[in-house]
């Protein structure tokens, strides 16, 4: 179901070329490469003002260049989302930019691989610190930005593996199902203020996510025997979900399938996941 967000009609065309974010602020995390840098380049194309964070400096402000090519105002902030202080400081400046904040993309994460017996304790905790502690930190942060802005929003990205859990990706798994949660209950919590809290979940994505995964000592995963989605394409399909306020948003058709196998018939999803998961370890 479709749930409208207090734009105007004219911004559910189906186009970019109205603006549907024209003179609006959205702040993405993770904003360097993949999907954030997507992201940004497609709210800009949208005519949204942009504000990206991210660790590294000079990839950051690259995207910044390539967003103000496109007509707008971008505001490129390095910033570790782990850190508190870098989250203050991001909120500092994004007020002192625009005044305000209308969208709050939270898209930085992390992949971890490898069996729960394998993985260690150190590589679940930064997982974690990443794609939920962080996730709320910037939330927390954001939200008195957001607060009093017509149609704000707060658009977390998830995974197709945050509504499944499979072998070997268990770790990730699990904090992506916290992301799912969490929105869940963020939304309810922030309803009574015309908050939104969208959920988009990409399936297997073309980006630099794998290079930057952490693996369980001694395992490693061969390529997912699956068509990927481009970067570009979760970006589009993500700023159509924030333009119509759509709550859940499952990207992929073997995504939807997967999520809809698992919920009637998981006994045997359990024996496709087992496939899907496709372990090879390196010592092997």
């Amino acid at each position: 179901m479709t749930v409208r967000v207090g734009y105007p009609k004219s911004m559910v065309s189906g186009t970019m070329k109205s603006q549907p974010f024209k003179e609006r602020v959205v702040l993405i995390t993770g904003a360097s490469s993949g999907i954030g840098r997507a992201a940004a380049r497609a709210y800009a194309a949208a005519g949204a003002n942009i504000v990206l964070a991210a660790r590294r400096l000079e990839r950051l402000e690259d995207a910044a260049r390539e967003v103000e090519s496109l007509g707008v105002r971008a505001l490129s902030v390095r910033c570790d989302v782990t850190r508190s202080e870098d989250v203050e400081r991001l909120m500092r400046e994004t007020q002192a930019a625009f005044g305000g904040l209308d969208v709050l993309v939270n898209n930085a994460g992390q992949g971890l691989y490898g069996p729960l017996a394998s993985i260690s304790e150190e590589q679940l905790r930064q997982v974690f610190e990443l794609n939920v502690f962080a996730l709320w930190r910037v939330t927390r942060a954001a939200l008195p930005l957001l607060r009093g802005r017509r149609g704000a929003q707060v658009v977390n990205v998830s995974s197709v593996l945050g509504h499944r859990g499979l072998p070997l990706l268990g770790g990730y798994c699990a904090s992506k199902a916290a992301v799912n949660a969490m929105t869940e209950s963020l939304r309810t919590e922030l309803a009574t203020e015309g908050i939104r809290v969208l959920l988009v979940s990409p399936g297997f994505t073309e980006s630099e996510f794998r290079e930057h995964r952490l693996n369980a000592e001694g395992w490693a995963q061969e390529a997912v025997p699956l068509k990927a989605m481009s970067s570009e394409e979760v970006a589009a399909s993500m700023v159509r979900a924030s333009v119509r306020g759509r709550r859940d948003t499952i990207l992929t058709l073997p995504g939807r399938v997967m999520v809809l196998a698992n919920r009637f018939v998981p006994g045997l999803f359990d024996r496709v996941a087992h496939r899907m998961a496709n372990p090879v370890k390196k010592d092997a």
